[in-house]
């Protein structure tokens, strides 16, 4: 089939409509938008009796298990043949993982569903909304789309996948039209406060044990505009975390009084390091991570890159300067 540049929901619905067996899968180090989103399609196609698989590049994130259906999602290439591919929340292949990625260029059929900023679409049938907060909302409309009645485990993965990426819809990507899909979701009896505790709120004791490490690293650049923080790989092993557990350290340095650019370096393995990038008014840091072959939005995008970590986080630090020097003259 060739790539199909434009983006059609309808294209999406008949994809899925005409196909018997599909592969689901979200991006690497699963997110709540990633795995809802996973969870909600791969529920409602099984309610029109497509042969339905789930799965994720990475298990499962603890605090998602609550979610119903989270049980069915598997880790890696499953067995068997597919007569198409979704691929869900991934600006680019590499998002999926050297495992998933391989189906890109196979001989399935790959639907990519995502709400990223994308130059240059992957798949067979792409549909990129980037003014959507979340894949979620996406795949919501899509359900519509295909007249699948919504019932109360789909709405409650929808729901959870909404509110993680709009940060419980604070942040500035929240529209009108979010709130109108949340307030259809709520009539399926979500569970608001189960969700939002298990979500925002409870936290294992690793999450505490990381920030206790991860905190005395906390700089700010003499301007006053970029804060970082950093967890390295020794601190890592130390105390078996997970990387789920330091996923909201960026949150800290973005919360200091006149910062505009918050980073978060994290050594994943030996001369590799992941940087979360998260801007409050006028950076556009999905600019700032693309320069490293990164991406994301304006105000919240990443990269991975090769390097030590006091190496990588000197050029980033530099960059992230120079960016909010520039966005102030032209503010």
């Amino acid at each position: 089939m060739q790539k199909m540049q434009t983006n059609s929901i309808a294209a999406v619905a008949r994809t899925l409509k005409e196909a018997d067996s599909i592969l689901i899968s979200g991006h690497v180090m699963p997110d709540g938008d990633s795995i809802g989103s996973t969870i909600a399609l791969g529920l409602a196609l099984g309610k029109i009796d497509k042969n339905v698989a789930m799965t994720s590049p990475h298990q499962v994130p603890d605090i998602y298990k609550f979610l119903p259906g989270s049980n069915c999602v598997q880790q890696g290439m499953p067995e068997g043949k597919f007569d198409v591919f979704v691929a869900l929340d991934c600006s680019v292949p590499d998002r999926l993982g050297d495992e998933l990625q391989s189906l890109v260029n196979d001989s399935v059929t790959v639907v990519n569903i995502d709400h990223h900023q994308s130059e240059k679409p992957f798949a067979d049938v792409n549909y990129i909304d980037s003014n959507s907060a979340s894949t979620g909302e996406i795949i919501y409309d899509l359900l519509k789309e295909m007249n699948i009645e919504l019932d109360k485990n789909i709405a409650t993965n929808l729901y959870t996948a909404i509110a993680s990426d709009t940060g419980s819809f604070k942040y500035e990507g929240t529209k009108p039209t979010t709130h109108h899909k949340i307030a259809d979701l709520l009539q399926f009896d979500v569970k608001v406060a189960h969700v939002s505790k298990s979500i925002f709120d409870e936290k294992p004791i690793e999450v505490f044990k990381v920030l206790q490490i991860a905190l005395p690293t906390l700089e700010v650049s003499n301007c006053g505009k970029v804060a970082w923080i950093s967890f390295d790989l020794m601190a890592k092993d130390r105390i078996s975390a997970k990387d789920e557990h330091t996923e909201e350290l960026v949150d800290y340095p973005r919360r200091i009084k006149g910062v505009e650019v918050a980073l978060f370096f994290r050594e994943i393995s030996t001369g590799s390091v992941k940087v979360s990038m998260r801007s409050n008014y006028f950076v556009d840091v999905n600019k700032l991570a693309a320069r490293f072959n990164g991406g994301g939005h304006k105000r919240a995008a990443g990269c991975l890159i090769d390097g030590g970590i006091s190496d990588v986080r000197e050029q980033i630090v530099a960059a992230a300067i120079e960016a909010v020097q520039r966005g102030s003259l032209n503010d």
